[in-house]
């Protein structure tokens, strides 16, 4: 008996390597599967300015690493005493001037890098709502808790969402040829604008995302909205806010999206990681006892035959806990 609603997803075309460096943009599903992908050991940079939702701070924000820009005083703007940027996150914010630049450029370095030698490039969509500074008429990423009089909500279009990510993607190849693009529609919904707007939303973006993955090469579509609003159409899949996921319902996309885009050298080493991490883990009934410091020397030992056998992996802070 079929209880439930599978999305069939076909195996990528291009799939990620442990070998190559992988960078996520967008809302906070980016983050979620940022995490599995750090965890499973990939190198990755997880959103460099902070969670962004909408294509065209998506855009934006590309746009920026490209420049490898560096953002200056002038750029920074105070309210409440903390210093900001319309275009990062509320976790950049200071109350001292040089801390908010200095946490500001360090990430545009990093995510720069990244941008230049990605061999992947995975970008969440979350709405298609943005808000535009009423003083300037640019729309921003964050309005940092200012007053809701100071914005000016609009909605993007599915051909300008189209036009701007095209743009996006031409200018990254144009510095790094090589790259491949997956793209997602986030499951988490925006019901602050209304459930009837979210659903409007949504649709504009699994629109343009579609139109997007046919107009350039290189680019996948991973339906991670569809699994959630078919596959998990349960409450008990989402978080106490009932509108993000739920560590289940993360783990049940992963193991789909691992399937699909994954290569199978990475899901092998994967599922070596995946035994490590069980081992440390692994709590002892009596941390003294010669039998438990047995178990650890021979952790530690398989580790470091991993290291050695897959180099390009960072297991320095399981060997560290093994040799303690």
């Amino acid at each position: 008996m079929q209880l439930q609603t599978e999305i069939k997803i076909k195996p990528f075309a291009e799939k990620l390597s442990h070998t190559g460096k992988i960078l996520l943009l967008g809302s906070c599903f980016a983050n979620d599967i940022g995490k599995c992908l750090h965890n499973a050991k990939f190198d990755v940079c997880i959103n460099p300015f902070g969670v962004i939702y909408n294509p065209f701070s998506i855009a934006n924000s590309i746009e920026l690493l490209i420049a490898d820009t560096k953002i200056t005083e002038n750029d920074l703007l105070q309210y409440n005493e903390l210093y900001y940027n319309f275009y990062y996150h509320t976790s950049f914010s200071s109350v001292e001037k040089q801390s908010a630049l200095g946490k500001m450029n360090f990430a545009n370095r990093q995510g720069s890098e990244f941008l230049k030698n990605a061999e992947t490039i995975i970008i969440t969509f979350g709405s298609a709502i943005t808000y535009k500074y009423r003083k300037n008429n640019k729309i921003v990423t964050n309005c940092h808790k200012l007053p809701a009089c100071e914005f000016e909500k609009c909605v993007l279009n599915i051909a300008d969402i189209v036009k701007i990510t095209n743009t996006s993607i031409q200018n990254v190849r144009a510095v790094n040829n090589k790259v491949n693009f997956i793209f997602t529609v986030s499951p988490v919904r925006h019901l602050s604008d209304g459930s009837h707007e979210n659903q409007l939303s949504k649709s504009r973006l699994l629109l343009a995302v579609d139109e997007i993955c046919k107009n350039n090469r290189q680019c996948q579509y991973f339906p991670a909205y569809e699994i959630m609003m078919d596959e998990l159409r349960d409450y008990r899949f989402y978080a106490n806010d009932m509108l993000h996921l739920s560590s289940l319902a993360v783990d049940y996309i992963w193991q789909k999206f691992s399937n699909a885009a994954i290569s199978d050298e990475s899901l092998k080493i994967i599922d070596e990681i995946e035994k490590i991490f069980s081992a440390k883990s692994h709590t002892a009934f009596n941390p003294d006892s010669a039998e438990h410091k047995k178990f650890l020397k021979t952790c530690f030992e398989k580790t470091r035959q991993m290291q050695t056998k897959y180099p390009f992996l960072d297991l320095t802070e399981e060997l560290e806990y093994f040799s303690s």
